[in-house]
């Protein structure tokens, strides 16, 4: 960042002026949209706190000042020219003038970072450039989450920012509760006060009495709060309470709405594994964060030093849809494993699973918060191949005939969304679960023949059910789709009758057409060998 501005007394005098002259108020949106800034940063340039150099200058220049030169403080001046300076030969400055606020003593280490240019940005452009109080950065279990914030925290440090003080609170334990709140909020009393209000301070202030100190706090100045592993907070075992505040949390929950309902200029990010859905959602901003693209992904693999082509790193890559923790834990394994031997071509050869230990105890941690219905739907939904064609709540509604459709949408579906076990592809026009999600969703249905039989037949009901052309305008593959679909749940059933029926239906046609253009279409093995193309 090139450096920071703030407006002198006779600058805002002139400022003031030539704004009345406008009839503009002094948060005019007309202003916000032609600085191309938010009213909460133009508060900030009214009080004289620093913003952005291009922000205050595209605030000046919106109104008709173009010697915005003549707005600035003049002692900030010396220090915008160092900071320009040292950007441009891009040299590290003095710790007093690049630094506006202390690393928290527990901030965790950023370890194999990988570059997460566009959500660093969206992340800063949010925090210091919006009126959004809050962003919860949600994800699966070794996505990033604390990494990320970690990072941009560290980013913040040496950029300069408005922040006069930061805090980390981690709410994971050992036991996977929250810590209790009396720590959570004296650590952060300490931290945010410079070390002047601690525990043996006024020791028998209940908890509104230290929210409220907390408050006046993040008033006074500019704080930055991260609160990580959010989830711990959150109620377990009930579809319909997925992401709300469980009853022995009470006092984080009122924290919370304290924070982000109170008007100051302070900013609070969660991580979490599921959505927080009790936070207003007006002035919360939740970020999925997803797995690495593919560059980044291949970036995170060669730093392993693995013997492996481009076609080969494209493809782990793809298996793991870039997750990171995911490759971190499979590329030590190729380096380390004797079996291996850091060849990560073998590695594919021989592995047709993706959930090895270390990756399944996290993604296990997750199905021990669902209730019985969400593990069962997951289990039920695993079967079906959304690669191969689209996954729409008729689908998923066909696995769960004891339940209501209200119960399925509302419920059910909402909480593996918010859990993030499940999402919708609005490209793809289709439900979605991540390859992790979906092996172990097999597991659970594989523990039992029957459920596994029961889904499978299901499936076959649902394709079996899809309307299609005539058969004299079938012209490819995609006219029959449904059926190939059905022909493959009919078999996984041992449903033979029903598999071969479909064979019959189709298999005249299918001897009609292309055989590479068959082949191409990733049809099931038996079901090419039972058309003989």
């Amino acid at each position: 960042m090139a450096g920071l501005l703030r407006a002198s007394e006779e600058g805002l005098k002139i400022i003031d002026m030539v704004r009345r002259n406008l009839g503009w108020n002094k948060t005019e949106d007309t202003w916000c949209k032609a600085a191309l800034t938010s009213k909460a940063t133009l508060k900030r340039f009214w009080t004289q706190n620093r913003i952005r150099r291009e922000t205050f200058i595209d605030i000046c220049k919106a109104v008709g000042i173009n010697n915005w030169e003549d707005i600035i403080e003049r002692n900030d001046i010396k220090q915008t020219e160092l900071l320009l300076a040292a950007s441009i030969a891009d040299i590290p400055l003095d710790s007093q003038t690049d630094r506006t606020f202390p690393l928290p003593e527990n901030l965790p280490p950023v370890r194999n970072w990988v570059q997460r240019t566009k959500e660093i940005d969206i992340l800063k452009t949010t925090i210091i450039n919006s009126d959004i109080a809050a962003i919860s950065i949600v994800g699966l279990p070794g996505t990033g989450k604390t990494t990320l914030a970690s990072q941009l925290i560290r980013q913040l440090h040496t950029e300069n920012t408005p922040f006069a003080s930061a805090a980390w609170q981690s709410l994971q334990s050992a036991t996977s509760k929250a810590p209790p709140f009396d720590r959570t909020i004296d650590s952060l009393l300490f931290t945010l006060s410079n070390g002047e209000i601690t525990a043996a301070v006024n020791p028998q202030n209940d908890s509104f009495q230290k929210i409220e100190k907390l408050i006046k706090i993040i008033k006074a100045k500019l704080c930055l709060i991260v609160f990580d592993r959010a989830e711990t907070l959150l109620k377990t075992g009930e579809a319909k309470a997925a992401g709300y505040f469980a009853e022995d949390c009470a006092e984080y929950a009122w924290l919370f709405k304290q924070l982000l309902e109170t008007e100051h200029q302070s900013k609070i990010i969660f991580t979490s594994r599921e959505s927080l859905a009790e936070l207003p959602p007006t002035v919360t901003r939740e970020i999925q964060l997803d797995g690495f693209d593919r560059d980044a992904a291949i970036s995170l693999l060669q730093s392993f030093n693995l013997t492996a082509n481009a076609e080969e790193l494209a493809e782990m890559c793809d298996r793991y849809c870039g997750h990171p923790k995911a490759l971190q834990l499979v590329a030590a394994l190729i380096r380390d494993d004797s079996e291996f031997q850091g060849n990560v071509g073998m590695f594919l050869h021989n592995r047709d699973w993706l959930l090895i230990r270390d990756i399944e105890s996290a993604i296990d941690e997750i199905i021990a918060r669902l209730s019985n219905s969400e593990q069962t739907c997951l289990g039920r939904i695993s079967v079906y191949q959304t690669s191969e064609y689209p996954l729409s709540f008729a689908g998923i509604s066909a696995q769960m005939p004891e339940v209501s459709k209200y119960e399925l949408k509302e419920n059910i579906i909402q909480a593996l969304k918010r859990r993030q076990l499940l999402y919708y592809d609005r490209h793809l026009k289709s439900y979605q679960l991540h390859p992790l999600v979906r092996e172990k969703g097999e597991h659970l249905l594989n523990q039992n023949s029957e459920y596994f039989r029961t889904a499978h037949n299901q499936a076959y009901n649902y394709y079996i059910s899809i309307s299609l052309k005539p058969a004299s305008e079938w012209q490819n593959i995609e006219d029959i789709q449904p059926l190939i679909r059905a022909h493959y749940h009919a078999s996984k059933a041992d449903n033979l009758d029903a598999a071969n029926a479909i064979i019959s239906q189709i298999s005249d046609r299918l001897q009609d057409w292309n055989c590479a253009e068959l082949l191409c279409a990733n049809l099931p093995l038996p079901l090419l060998a039972e058309v003989r193309i």
